[in-house]
């Protein structure tokens, strides 16, 4: 017979406190998860020593960005998310029960963040970073950490983006030479963004300022359709020629929209360079997978209002990303 210490607690307590975090990544507040925990075993622990819970985890997340990945993915997907996180001033006031505490300012941060994708079709987040801006010197930073666990230009095959200042620069300077992909859905949605609407085929039974607004739309929609039809395959030859009859179709009536469009256009296909599962071509030519995760990081944000700090940030970035990874290495299991 063998035997092993058990620390106090450690039987009754383990599992439950891991429920319990995997709560708070769920969408409960600090506060939810005080009231979850007091409904279970009473009064126990305090709002502050369920932060304490939430940011034991801190270590184990440390070590996962410091961690090189073993098999650095050959896709990498990086976008930039917008949060707002408090930070302590220089000014203090008293609490209720009469504590001289540091007053917190709410400011916005972005959240740098990559997705690796694997030939079989895993996906998950390999590396995040709080950064002041979006801008060229926090990408240098980001590649720079990003190689340093074990991506570089002879790992990677392709980088997508959705064309953030200051990236291509970065990626210049510590993936040069890797193909860089311009995100497809951004590139054909920032169309609208393009149109001055000249020439209207306009409903004459309807009253001018509706005739218009559904001549707008009508056309807004029948762009961005023609534009996506030029991905519909895989052959790089079909998709030009689909690009060379969109620009006859719609350069005379929307010559800026179409101007933008084609700005950096052989980047939306440089998917196509890439050995790669031809399955897969829609999860690597696009940021939608990242978009996805970052949808998920904005439903517990609006439930909190604002991450209390950098670190509560990045503890929830983990506990999200882990739980994703774990959901997709399910569905790839079920598959096989």
């Amino acid at each position: 017979m063998s035997w092993q210490t058990i620390e106090r607690y450690e039987r009754c307590w383990g599992p439950f406190l891991d429920q319990q975090v995997m709560g708070y990544c769920l969408g409960l507040s600090l506060r939810d998860l005080h009231e979850s925990i007091r409904v279970t075993l009473g009064e126990v622990l305090s709002v502050s020593s369920c932060n304490r819970l939430v940011l034991g985890v801190a270590q184990q997340m440390e070590a996962c960005k410091a961690t090189p990945l073993a098999a650095p993915p050959p896709i990498l997907l990086v976008d930039g998310m917008w949060v707002k996180i408090a930070y302590p001033t220089s000014e203090r006031r008293e609490d209720a029960q009469g504590r001289r505490r540091a007053v917190k300012r709410q400011q916005k941060r972005v959240v740098l963040s990559a997705l690796g994708v694997w030939p079989d079709g895993h996906w998950e987040i390999v590396y995040w970073q709080v950064a002041s801006g979006e801008n060229q010197p926090a990408w240098e930073v980001f590649f720079k950490e990003l190689t340093a666990k074990g991506m570089t230009a002879q790992t990677t095959e392709l980088v997508v983006s959705d064309g953030a200042k200051g990236l291509e620069n970065a990626l210049g300077e510590h993936l040069k030479g890797v193909p860089h992909q311009r995100c497809i859905f951004h590139k054909i949605k920032n169309i609208a963004d393009h149109l001055v609407f000249d020439d209207l085929e306009v409903d004459g039974s309807l009253d001018d300022t509706k005739a218009v607004r559904n001549a707008k739309q009508a056309r807004k929609q029948a762009m961005l359709a023609d534009a996506g039809r030029m991905y519909a395959g895989d052959v790089e030859a079909d998709i030009r020629a689909q690009a060379a009859a969109f620009r006859a179709t719609w350069e005379g009536r929307e010559p800026k929209a179409v101007a933008n469009f084609f700005t950096d256009f052989d980047k939306t296909l440089s998917y196509l360079q890439v050995d790669f599962p031809t399955s897969l071509a829609p999860l690597i030519r696009t940021t939608n997978l990242l978009e996805r995760f970052h949808k998920e990081v904005r439903r517990k944000q609006y439930d909190i209002g604002m991450f209390q700090s950098e670190r509560g940030c990045e503890v929830l970035w983990y506990l999200i990303s882990m739980r994703e990874s774990a959901k997709r290495q399910a569905a790839l299991k079920s598959r096989s």
